[in-house]
C-alpha cells in the first residue's frame, strides 16, 4: 500500500510539472520602462525561470526564444536584481546554448523568492544548482567538461570552493 501511494504520488508530480511546463506563456505585450513595470512582473519572471529549467533544451524552441529574450529584458533593465557573470558563467553557453539564460533566470529567481536578497553566495549556488539540474536531464545537452567539473565539485561538498575559485566577481 505504501509503495502504491508513493508512486501514485511521484506521478502525480511528473504530470504536474509536465502540464507547468507546457502552460508557462510570456506576457504579451510586456512593457519595461519604469520601476514598476518590472515588479509587475516578478511573478513572471519566476515562473519563466522554473520553465527554462524544466524544460528540455531540444523541445520548443521559438518558446523558449521568447521566455529568453522576456527574462533577458526584464534582468537588463530591473532595479530589484543584479545578475552578476564571468568568463566561466559565459563558457557554460559554448557547447550548451542556453545554459547561460538557464544562470541569468536562476539567479532572478532566488533574488525575487528570497525577499530581494543581496547575498551573492546563495544566489549564485541556487543559479549553479538549476544548471547542474538542467545538465543532469540530459534532454538536448552536449556534453561539456567544465560543467562536469562543477557537478564534481557539487557532488563533494565543495560548491562554495568551486564559487571563490571560479566566479571571482565584484558586486556591482
Amino acid at each position: 500500500m505504501k509503495k502504491t501511494i508513493t508512486l501514485l504520488i511521484v506521478c502525480l508530480g511528473i504530470c504536474c510539472n509536465n502540464l507547468y511546463s507546457q502552460a508557462y506563456q510570456v506576457p504579451e505585450n510586456y512593457v519595461l520602462k519604469v520601476a514598476a513595470d518590472y515588479s509587475k512582473y516578478e511573478q513572471a519572471v519566476i515562473g519563466a525561470a522554473k520553465w527554462l529549467k524544466e524544460t528540455p533544451f531540444d523541445e520548443q524552441a521559438e518558446k523558449r526564444k521568447a521566455i529568453s529574450q522576456f527574462v533577458l529584458s526584464w534582468i537588463n533593465g530591473s532595479p530589484t536584481v543584479d545578475v552578476e557573470l564571468n568568463e566561466t558563467i559565459l563558457d557554460f553557453n559554448k557547447k550548451n546554448e542556453g545554459m547561460l539564460i538557464v544562470f541569468m533566470s536562476a539567479c532572478a529567481r532566488y533574488v525575487l523568492e528570497n525577499n530581494y536578497s543581496k547575498d551573492m553566495r546563495a544566489k549564485h549556488r541556487a543559479a549553479l544548482r538549476d544548471v547542474i539540474a538542467v545538465y543532469k536531464s540530459g534532454n538536448g545537452i552536449k556534453k561539456d567538461k567544465k560543467i562536469e567539473k562543477l557537478i564534481k565539485s557539487e557532488e563533494a561538498g565543495k560548491l562554495d570552493e568551486w564559487i571563490d575559485e571560479n566566479l571571482k566577481i565584484q558586486p556591482r
